[in-house]
């Protein structure tokens, strides 16, 4: 009963799109973030944010959810949700054995604990900002399953949580105060058009993309799930039509890249069809010489057929990680008290290693358990800001064919 509720609130929700003035809708207005692309903008919406995505070079993946209340980041988070979390994880999230044990859903535990106290979307646009960045991809709903937004088919929303806050909400009007565009995660499953579950994913994007204005696109995150099974994703085009109808000027990425159709490809660490770049740290080249090989099997055929003419954005971690540097941390993306993060020189670096490719480069950074941003993190990205201006940004090797503009 609950979906169905759900699947009229959304339609009434993209209905009224046209009742007002801040909906995606209502394109009287030029979005803010592509106000010096006007011209463009009023022949081709679209072509607009393809120019302005181009010219951004970089942007701030923001990775925030229940995981982020583990010491240990996602590592911690499943054995947390698997119930064998440890007494020192257990005592770090703020509960007894005995709470624990007896929780019949360990994710509830953490969604109690869920206060943010400390999350301020205005310091993290601003940190985009000097660190010149020009976008930010926030994790609408991932590990844990809240969703840091109003949405219509769950109870389990950051609104609902301590925390008491539509988060998607203070991002979006952070990132206008800064000037920045913006993305939202969209989960895994989200892109699955199975007929079992298409209509309520597809409800789901529609609340998201529908209730907040403009927005810069949608980040899809599940590639692996496209190339091990394709057939879940036959009627994807119809879902990416519904996006640009709600979004007419929003880009689509999906990762590596499905059926040809995204605007922009986002693969993880490395960009892997440039084979003449040797990194320096031979863990790098270890797990570069791993991918690669991946890719050639999974990817090379549609690149040949039609990536290789699309925009490009690296997407990486500023915490050291298991599958780009052969570290010890499995997984970068949500913060983990032990691990190293990256400085200011090292940035720079994966700054040209995604210059080289013609590629945006997009950082992501894991708030701590109270929200706020990891004080390495403030002095390496500041600092980044003020290598780039003092030095410049690095030269683009591989030029995308069929724009033939550098950034």
């Amino acid at each position: 009963m609950k979906t169905k509720i759900f699947l009229i609130v959304s339609l009434l929700v993209l209905f009224s799109c046209t009742n007002s003035p801040k909906e995606a809708s209502d394109n009287s207005k030029i979005p803010y973030w592509l106000t010096e692309y006007s011209e463009l903008y009023n022949a081709n919406p679209l072509e607009a944010s393809k120019a302005w995505f181009q010219d951004a070079k970089m942007g701030m993946f923001v990775h925030l959810n229940l995981a982020s209340l583990c010491e240990n980041g996602k590592a911690d988070y499943l054995l947390w949700a698997e119930g064998n979390a440890s007494d020192r994880l257990i005592e770090f999230v703020g509960y007894t054995r005995e709470e624990y044990d007896n929780a019949e859903n360990k994710n509830q535990l953490l969604f109690d604990k869920y206060t943010l106290e400390n999350l301020d979307t205005d310091a993290i646009c601003q940190l985009a900002v000097d660190a010149n960045m020009k976008y930010i991809v926030l994790t609408t709903t991932h590990l844990g399953r809240v969703f840091n937004y109003k949405a219509s088919h769950t109870d389990f929303t950051s609104l609902n949580a301590p925390v008491g806050r539509d988060i998607v909400a203070d991002m979006l009007e952070s990132c206008e105060k800064s000037g920045l565009g913006f993305f939202p995660y969209m989960a895994t499953e989200y892109s699955i058009t199975t007929e079992d579950v298409v209509d309520h994913h597809r409800a789901v994007i529609s609340e998201m993309l529908s209730q907040y204005g403009p927005m810069a696109g949608a980040w899809f995150d599940g590639i692996g799930g496209y190339y091990q099974h394709p057939e879940n994703y036959t009627d994807l085009d119809k879902t990416y039509e519904m996006i640009r109808e709600l979004q007419p000027h929003g880009l689509i990425s999906f990762k590596e890249g499905a059926m040809c159709l995204q605007d922009y490809l986002s693969p993880e660490h490395f960009m892997l069809e440039f084979d003449d770049w040797k990194f320096e740290d031979p863990g790098m080249q270890a797990r570069w010489d791993i991918r690669r090989a991946r890719w050639e099997r999974q990817s090379q055929e549609e690149w040949d057929q039609c990536h290789q003419y699309k925009l490009r954005e690296i997407n990486t971690v500023i915490q050291e990680c298991y599958n780009r540097d052969n570290t010890h941390v499995p997984s970068g993306w949500i913060n983990d008290e032990s691990a190293r993060h990256l400085d200011a020189d090292e940035l720079y670096y994966l700054l040209e290693y995604a210059r080289h490719c013609g590629s945006n480069l997009n950082i992501n950074i894991g708030p701590r358990p109270d929200g706020s941003i990891h004080p390495d993190d403030v002095t390496a990205l500041t600092a980044l800001g003020e290598k780039i201006d003092n030095e410049g940004w690095p030269e683009i090797v591989h030029e995308i064919p069929v724009l033939q503009k550098k950034f």
